[in-house]
């Protein structure tokens, strides 16, 4: 995270990459035990935040300790699981006075603002959303898509129980599109996803499980690393990153499946707590990382 930026570029940062619940195993922190929350930021702008995952307590605390005047952010909510929103009852500028909030999501603001503040009221929590003293505005990405400063958002629809949007950004430098919580399967929305993906040079997509763990998930609404791999070659994407780890994923896997990965589509990386990817109009399109660490 960097709140001053340099230069003219797009950075997207993990700050959580687990899915479905934290975790804190010792074989499992090397990836990362926090649940979905990705920022980006373009130049100087402010933060915008992808989901609110348990990720978004650390970055929060972060953000508090530079300057108090810089507490503004977007956050995007995929949807409303709890491991997409655990994290927002403790993310420090909310509770700041200098806190300036613009919170998103594909429902209507007001019932944005209903299901937020649901999950900080008794018995779940013990400190109201509507006490906290940090300025809050509720917003609907529109089907056409929304502006936040410099970037474009246009919202994706997902395959999850109870729905999920996806977001494709684009910026003056580059793009990205964010399709976490999706289950492949049905055609006309992999087909919307691929449209949307189309030329991206990033894509972030959920595989949660190998091909052979799948079968037995099927219908939770989670997919493989070789679908990423296939809408990658099929969107022709710059790079792609696979993201929302089964919380049963060790540290000592994520070699092998990244190699696997990597045999069907090149320039893919695995998603891992403070991994960020810069582009840039000087920064070649096609660039794997070689060392995740």
């Amino acid at each position: 995270m960097d709140q001053t930026g340099s230069g003219n570029r797009l950075k997207v940062e993990c700050w959580g990459v687990r899915g479905s619940i934290p975790t804190a195993e010792r074989d499992k922190l090397d990836v990362g035990g926090n649940t979905p929350c990705v920022v980006v930021q373009y130049n100087s702008e402010p933060l915008v935040i992808i989901d609110g995952g348990t990720g978004l307590r650390m970055l929060g605390t972060k953000m508090c300790q530079g300057d108090p005047a810089i507490l503004k952010a977007s956050i995007l909510f995929s949807h409303f699981h709890w491991d997409h929103i655990q994290g927002l009852p403790f993310f420090g500028p909310m509770y700041s006075e200098n806190g300036d909030l613009n919170l998103f999501s594909t429902l209507r603001a007001k019932d944005l603002k209903r299901i937020l503040e649901d999950q900080m009221k008794p018995p779940y929590f013990p400190v109201p959303m509507s006490s906290a003293p940090s300025r809050r505005e509720y917003n609907q990405v529109s089907g056409h898509g929304s502006e936040i400063g410099s970037l474009s958002i246009r919202p994706v629809e997902l395959n999850h129980p109870g729905g999920a949007s996806g977001y494709r950004i684009d910026s003056p430098v580059g793009s990205m599109i964010y399709v976490s919580d999706h289950e492949h399967g049905i055609e006309a929305i992999d087909a919307g996803i691929a449209r949307e993906a189309a030329g991206a040079d990033l894509l972030i997509y959920d595989s949660q499980y190998t091909p052979a763990e799948y079968p037995r998930y099927r219908g939770w609404g989670h997919s493989t690393w070789q679908e990423g791999t296939r809408l990658a070659n099929r969107a022709e994407v710059g790079r792609l990153l696979l993201f929302h780890h089964n919380p049963a994923r060790l540290d000592s896997e994520a070699s092998g499946i990244l190699a696997e990965a990597r045999e069907q589509f090149a320039s893919t990386d695995f998603a891992r707590e403070h991994l960020s990817v810069v582009l840039s109009k000087d920064m070649p399109r096609l660039r794997p990382v070689a060392d995740l660490r």
